[in-house]
């Protein structure tokens, strides 16, 4: 972790967000309660680009689920299991080879049948994953009191990465949400 960017967290830095957000102290208080993350969401379409399921483990370790929505047609999804650690107010991991083996490309729609097609595992981690092969991520999330939109910054290697943020409500996993794939540009 860079010097600059430690004392930026020690300060309590807001990543240059609007000051009504303030730093999540405990970001898995939600998933405790039974909720899963709905990453880019249309909450009257009711959808997510991504859901996550967090529980804590021992020692600071945190088991993820998370299915990513990748196409609607056809309806493919990247799957991924694994373990991350809390560090502070941050999640982090390091995306290796422990982390692609928990990684699958599944459907998107329920009950999420894997894929045996390995071009597309290929395509994912050449052109998703490859820019940040061996390095060190992690999360922090920023909420604001009167907002159930969460904010998460994300860190490559303890400095700012912009491309990593993303906004997130928590929902209830019997609230009727399902993945949505971005639309193509």
């Amino acid at each position: 972790m860079s010097i600059a960017f430690a004392l930026m967290l020690m300060s309590g830095t807001t990543f240059d967000l609007d000051p009504a957000y303030k730093p999540v102290r405990d970001q898995l208080a939600p998933a405790r309660a039974g909720q899963i993350q709905c990453h880019e969401p249309d909450t009257a379409a009711r959808t997510c680009r991504i859901m996550t399921w967090l529980s804590a483990g021992v020692d600071g370790r945190v088991q993820v689920r998370q299915l990513t929505a990748l196409s609607d047609s056809p309806a493919l999804a990247a799957e991924l299991r694994m373990t991350v650690t809390r560090e502070g107010d941050a999640i982090c991991g390091v995306v290796n080879d422990a982390y692609m083996a928990g990684f699958r490309i599944v459907g998107s729609r329920a009950p999420h049948a894997p894929i045996s097609d390995k071009r597309y595992t290929i395509l994912y981690r050449d052109t998703l994953v490859g820019a940040l092969w061996n390095r060190k991520t992690c999360a922090y999330a920023y909420a604001r009191p009167d907002n159930a939109m969460q904010i998460e910054v994300g860190t490559v290697d303890g400095e700012f990465a912009g491309e990593m943020m993303s906004q997130y409500i928590w929902i209830s996993p019997g609230a009727g949400y399902r993945l949505k794939a971005r639309p193509p540009v």
